[in-house]
């Protein structure tokens, strides 16, 4: 059941105007969120006896506002594919899954589970990052070689979003960001068996093509 402590309506066009680069919708969709992500934190039983933390409970929330905030708020832009995709559900229904998600990941670091061990038919974010730190691509593209994961990240995602399709990226953008395969359909509204492993393995597939050829290859 949705949370009732938000003006849905006024939150969805909010999370619009956001995802088209308004910064002040942005901050007031996080204001208005704020009271009803609070709830759906301290009551997820997910999160165990963090919950009664309000150190985790805030950490969460600042996990929440850097996804829908941060990156010019990309995250927002997900949620109009995963609404016409599943037409009877609401930005409520979407807004919960992504505080799921967000709880999901900080128990799984606080616990310090780690991910199962990669094969070599098995996408590895450390080997997309190699390879594409290692890109003739960046030097085509006039990009200095990012430092640290986080510049890795950020920069990968700008150069995949121009060349990938919404869900493509979308996926790519959660499985870096530690999600599993499961959780990438769940938040996406993948409904294809495994289809969340298939996206992140295309997405890679013309990665991987555009690494090779340079800013012209596959355009």
């Amino acid at each position: 059941m949705a949370p009732a402590a938000a003006d849905w309506i006024r939150c969805e066009a909010l999370a619009t105007r956001g995802a088209d680069g308004d910064a002040a919708a942005r901050r007031d969709l996080v204001e208005a969120l704020w009271p009803v992500w609070l709830g759906l934190v301290r009551g997820s039983r997910a999160m165990g006896p963090l919950g009664r933390s309000d150190d985790d409970v805030h950490d969460v929330l600042a996990k929440l506002v850097e996804k829908l905030v941060g990156d010019d708020g990309h995250a927002l832009g997900l949620y109009p594919s995963w609404q016409a995709r599943h037409p009877e559900k609401t930005f409520a229904d979407w807004m919960q899954i992504v505080v799921a998600n967000a709880v999901r990941d900080h128990v799984r670091g606080r616990l310090g589970a780690a991910p199962a061990p990669s094969t070599p038919d098995e996408p590895s974010v450390k080997r997309l990052f190699n390879e594409f730190t290692t890109s003739p691509a960046l030097e085509q593209l006039g990009i200095r070689p990012p430092i640290t994961r986080a510049q890795t990240a950020r920069q990968l995602l700008e150069f995949a979003r121009a060349r990938l399709p919404p869900d493509q990226w979308g996926a790519l953008m959660c499985w870096i960001e530690g999600a599993t395969f499961a959780e990438i359909e769940e938040e996406l509204g993948v409904e294809e068996p495994d289809g969340g492993r298939k996206l992140v393995r295309a997405a890679i597939a013309v990665l991987r093509r555009h690494f090779a050829g340079g800013p012209g290859e596959g355009a």
